[in-house]
């Protein structure tokens, strides 16, 4: 973390990770110089893949990642493509109009970290050589996640995981010898978000 906070981001650069997932971590680093992005820099370049993304996109409620209008050539339109590439339009379709259900009967009681009221897609979307979906949220060890990172993981995990394999997951990166913060109503969470999705 202390080369990544200096700028150098040798380990992701050298490492298995994704062109897609490098080009465009060390490009948001490089604007937003410090920790933010080393959790899923320091993830993707630990985890075999064929093909990675990065995305803080809000393809989960809006609808113009549905249509692909609007999108940014550099690192929206890729990702749209491999959206589309890897899952029917239907099965968004229905991620999206049951994002948009989600929190009308929203329980708020879960967590103090955080209170935007709208489901959020996690920081890296991975797939393996089995050809497996990986969806994981990366936290360094004085960040928590908020519902609407659950909520969100529990939409994909439920609506693209009924035609391929997807997992879902929350990894706290923390320093050794030291014990993560992690949240004891997260599966709680989850698991509602899941049943009412």
């Amino acid at each position: 973390m202390e080369a990544w906070e200096k700028g150098d981001y040798s380990f992701l650069r050298k490492s298995a990770a994704s062109d897609y997932i490098k080009k465009i971590l060390i490009h948001k680093a490089q604007a937003r110089p410090g920790k933010r992005f080393f959790g899923e820099a320091y993830i993707a370049s630990r985890i075999e893949m064929v093909d990675g993304w990065y995305n803080s996109y809000k393809w989960l409620t809006e609808s113009k990642w549905l249509s692909g209008y609007g999108l940014k050539p550099e690192f929206e339109g890729p990702f749209h493509k491999a959206l589309t590439k890897h899952f029917e339009k239907e099965s968004l379709v229905n991620l999206q109009e049951k994002a948009s259900l989600l929190f009308k009967n929203y329980r708020s009681d879960f967590f103090d970290c955080g209170r935007y009221r709208k489901p959020v897609a996690p920081d890296l979307w991975l797939v393996t050589l089995e050809g497996a979906h990986i969806f994981l949220e990366s936290k360094l060890p004085e960040d928590c996640v908020k519902a609407s990172q659950l909520a969100g993981l529990a939409l994909i995990r439920k609506c693209l995981g009924e035609s391929k394999k997807v997992q879902v997951s929350v990894i706290n990166l923390y320093p050794e010898g030291s014990t993560p913060k992690g949240e004891k109503d997260a599966l709680e969470a989850f698991s509602y978000f899941y049943k009412v999705a």
